[in-house]
């Protein structure tokens, strides 16, 4: 496992001589003990795991609890995670109970000829100003009423007795071989769940917080009488460390923490000396009793994993260091030419050049990287054929504005490494550029593939799949994908107003009413505070209402009846134009006009008439602001128009309130109405609207 461990991929020789070996050494249930058993099938488990045999490595930890004797159950008990925190919520927890003798049986180190102890590196405090050092938890039975203590909860079994009893703030102590299986535990259900899972990240720490509460040192004291091994409470210690450095409210603990346990190992420089300790260092005994059972973890890449987290927080010249310490010149280059020193870097780059090695095609394309010169990316690619020097080169010549020599240098990368998606990104956006729609709906084809959740990816794959449909003899087929690529992107980034101005556009063209009502609805819930108006395509509004008003409203029943049997788009749709564009209007006449042709569809005249003199005093409000605008007095004119034509139409007809006299009709002076709106003379439009108004005599 050793030597496996040195490689950079499974080799197959070792793979069957680690299984033949530990298929030959299965122990003896009548000779070995119990503990032997346990180290065996964790061996077993570690191995399966390496070579992602899951279900092999599940059973394998299942058999190496039962050899131990080990209990434990995850659940869930309320808890307090805050200081100021008044209400307990419920946390996940691991409940853990070893065999008695199993404890008892832990050998201790001797330190001194007057004390035999443990000696464990320091677990620093957390010293946050809001959260607690550990969730203060509940007693269970304080958690859990009486039915949940005597009924399966949804599918799970419940907390044995013999676990209950357990306090989780300050839990009984581990043997070591079964904090052993906790942490293969938790390494097993990270191989096998999701990355960046918040859900995955608290179920690993209630694993790894079982096994560091099970030393009397989680403390923030330097030197810690401990009851656990070094080895296994330093590698609960560091995994902790690593999850907590993806948070912002922990990442401080969590970095000093990764720079305490390398400094335990004893390779203390001036950029891992952050935090020091005078701790008396464990005897190797201790620290080697339980390397076959945990994954193997060497010196050189906790160093590389404390660099990456320096490189996370910014801490160049702290990364740095530890790079040219461990002999990177590489990543030690990056780092100096991030750092502002670029002349540094490139003197790094060219005297590790100076002298053939396996990554100098590698070091060629950072030293591209570095200068911006094409001519060390086409050595990288001549000496290795390294993709990403191709893929500098791509970005090169996009950014240079020369689109079709970006594809060639992509499409070569491609080639190589069909798996990056940032190449095929880019490779879809050169395509866009250059026109060539069916290379770019392949680019982002590929991109969406690999990742269902870029929107942007979605976005432009629906650009690419409207141009090729719009294509002289296209399918119409590609319009509709087009669509489908919109709503998709539209789900995943359900914030951004361009994307629904989009779809409401396409599906306006396709004619997919429900669709194009959807996106303006949206287009008016994320603009309509700040834009008004603005938030409306007027030329989708208008195909709308034509869409809503081509069928016919059932009439000759009551308001009730009829809203009952419209469909959902006639009430989305009603609603957008009688409720939500009147809310909007501020300058644009004509959305008046599409309210009040909605009104007359539905068969109310009186809001028609309402809508139709909106329209005509917003528009004699917009002309007068502007009175040199001929534009302005032509749309005065048209609303005048159409105001007497509704007067005309729907003055005598059956107003708001039913009833049989003259009074209850929608406007019974309309006439008189219709003949006193005038405006300007002495122009065309004036003279239009004295004919309207003769005709009325």
């Amino acid at each position: 496992m050793v030597h496996q461990s040195i490689l950079s991929a499974p080799a197959s020789t070792l793979h069957d001589q680690i299984f033949s070996s530990l298929a030959a050494s299965i122990p003896s249930p009548s000779s070995a003990s119990s503990h032997a058993t346990a180290e065996y099938f964790l061996e077993l488990a570690r191995a399966s795991m390496y070579y992602s045999y899951d279900s092999r490595a599940e059973q394998a930890l299942k058999d190496a609890q039962q050899a131990s004797g080990l209990e434990y159950k995850v659940t869930g008990i309320k808890a307090v995670r805050t200081k100021f925190q008044r209400r307990e919520f419920a946390n996940l927890v691991v409940l853990a109970r070893s065999n008695p003798d199993h404890v008892n049986g832990n050998t201790l180190v001797a330190v001194n000829e007057e004390e035999v102890v443990r000696i464990l590196p320091a677990a620093l405090p957390l010293n946050s100003d809001s959260l607690l050092e550990a969730p203060k938890f509940l007693h269970i039975d304080e958690t859990m009423n009486e039915s949940e203590k005597s009924d399966d909860l949804n599918g799970n079994e419940v907390v044995p007795s013999s676990l209950s009893e357990e306090d989780p703030n300050s839990p009984s102590v581990l043997a070591d071989i079964d904090s052993c299986i906790l942490l293969l535990t938790q390494y097993r259900i990270r191989s096998v769940s999701p990355s960046n899972s918040s859900l995955t990240t608290e179920q690993v720490l209630a694993y790894i917080n079982r096994v560091i509460l099970s030393s009397t040192g989680a403390s923030s004291s330097p030197n810690v009488h401990g009851k656990v091994n070094w080895t296994i409470f330093s590698r609960a210690l560091w995994e902790r460390s690593i999850l907590e450095s993806n948070s912002a409210k922990t990442v401080e603990r969590g970095t000093l923490q990764l720079a305490s346990l390398v400094d335990e190992l004893g390779v203390a420089s001036r950029s891992t000396a952050m935090v020091h300790t005078d701790a008396a260092v464990a005897p190797v005994e201790e620290r080697l009793k339980y390397i076959h059972v945990l994954p193997l973890f060497p010196r050189w890449r906790m160093d590389l994993a404390l660099a990456s987290q320096y490189l996370a927080l910014g801490m160049l010249r702290s990364a740095q260091e530890i790079y040219a310490r461990l002999n990177l010149p590489i990543e030690n280059a990056l780092c100096t030419a991030a750092a502002g020193n670029p002349k540094e870097a490139i003197e790094i780059l060219e005297t590790y050049l100076q002298a053939p090695h396996v990554d100098s095609p590698r070091a060629w394309s950072v030293l591209g990287d570095v200068t911006q010169k094409p001519e060390y990316w086409e050595r990288a690619w001549e000496e290795g054929k390294y993709a990403a020097a191709k893929r500098s080169l791509g970005e090169y010549f996009f950014k240079a504005g020369k689109a079709d020599q970006c594809i060639v240098h992509l499409a070569d990368a491609l080639k190589k490494n069909p798996l990056n998606r940032q190449a095929w990104f880019l490779y879809g956006c050169a395509g866009l550029e250059t026109q060539q729609y069916e290379l770019a709906a392949e680019g982002f084809t590929r991109c969406v593939s690999m990742d269902r959740d870029d929107a942007k990816a979605w976005s432009n794959l629906a650009t690419a799949l409207l141009h090729i449909g719009q294509q002289p003899g296209a399918e119409n087929l590609k319009s509709k994908e087009s669509l489908s690529a919109l709503a998709e992107a539209c789900r995943l980034n359900p914030d951004d107003w361009r994307l629904w101005s989009n779809l409401a556009i396409v599906a306006a063209k396709l004619e997919n009413w429900p669709t194009c009502l959807r996106g303006s609805v949206r287009l008016v819930e994320l603009l309509g505070d700040k834009e008004g108006e603005g938030a409306l395509d007027l030329g989708v509004m208008r195909v709308l209402v034509q869409a809503l008003v081509s069928d016919a409203f059932s009439s000759g029943e009551s308001d009730k009846n009829s809203e009952k049997k419209q469909s959902l788009f006639e009430r989305q749709a009603i609603e957008l134009f009688t409720v939500t564009v009147p809310r909007l209007v501020t300058r644009t006449p004509e959305l008046w006009v599409l309210t009040a042709k909605v009104e007359q569809w539905r068969q109310r005249p009186w809001a028609a008439v309402d809508a139709y003199e909106k329209t005509f005093r917003l528009a004699l409000a917009e002309f007068e602001s502007d009175e040199t605008s001929k534009a302005k007095w032509t749309v005065v004119v048209d609303a005048c128009s159409m105001l007497v034509d509704a007067y005309t139409n729907l003055g005598d007809l059956p107003g708001r309130v039913s009833g049989g006299d003259e009074s209850q009709v929608v406007c019974k002076d309309w006439k008189w109405r219709a003949k006193v709106t005038r405006i300007w003379d002495d122009s065309e439009g004036w003279h239009k609207l004295v004919g309207i108004r003769d005709d009325l005599k």
